[in-house]
Order: C-alpha cells, then sequence, then structure tokens
C-alpha cells in the first residue's frame, strides 16, 4: 500500500483518537472481567460454606442416627420429625418433657 500525504495527515490527525478508544476499550474490557471473576469468587466461597454446612448437618445426623439404636429418647425425636408436624411436635414433646 502507498501512503500519500492525504492518508499520512489523516492518520496523524486521527491516529491518537483511535489509540485513545482502543486504550479506553480495553481498560473497560479488564475491569468487566475483573468484576465477573471477583463476583464468582464469591459465588463459590458462599457454596464452600453452604457444602459445609451440610456436612456437618449429614454428620451429625448419622451420629444421631447411630445413637438412635441404643438411646429411646433419641429415637423418639427422630420418629417424631418423621411425622408431617415433625418439627412442631418435636418441640412441643421436647418443652413438655421438661
Amino acid at each position: 500500500m502507498h501512503m500519500n500525504e492525504k492518508t499520512f495527515q489523516d492518520v496523524v490527525r486521527y491516529g491518537p483518537i483511535a489509540l485513545g478508544l482502543c486504550l479506553l476499550l480495553n481498560i473497560w474490557v479488564v475491569l468487566r472481567y475483573r468484576e465477573i471473576y471477583r463476583d464468582a469468587i464469591k459465588a463459590e466461597v458462599q457454596l464452600q460454606q453452604v457444602a459445609t454446612g451440610e456436612q456437618i448437618g449429614q454428620s451429625v445426623l448419622q451420629d444421631f442416627a447411630a445413637r438412635a439404636n441404643s438411646d429411646p429418647h433419641i429415637a423418639e425425636i427422630f420418629r417424631q420429625a418423621q411425622t408431617p408436624n415433625g418439627l412442631n411436635s418435636a418441640g412441643t414433646t421436647q418443652q413438655n418433657r421438661h
């Protein structure tokens, strides 16, 4: 491509504008992806916390289930929790026993 005087003047005139726009676009893209990455990390941390809570709940449940065979009080709690109004009746029974 042969560059004549007019083309050279256009490049000199509009080149810095084009470079500035590209720079702004690149900065915006980097900041946008940084924001998305930050949000993804927060979501992953929350997911890990939920998973940890579920694992703790499962381990407690397994521990109580193992003791339900030898402890009639725990077995009664499990029986009441399996009824349709399990939480309400278990709480009521606990209050009535104490």
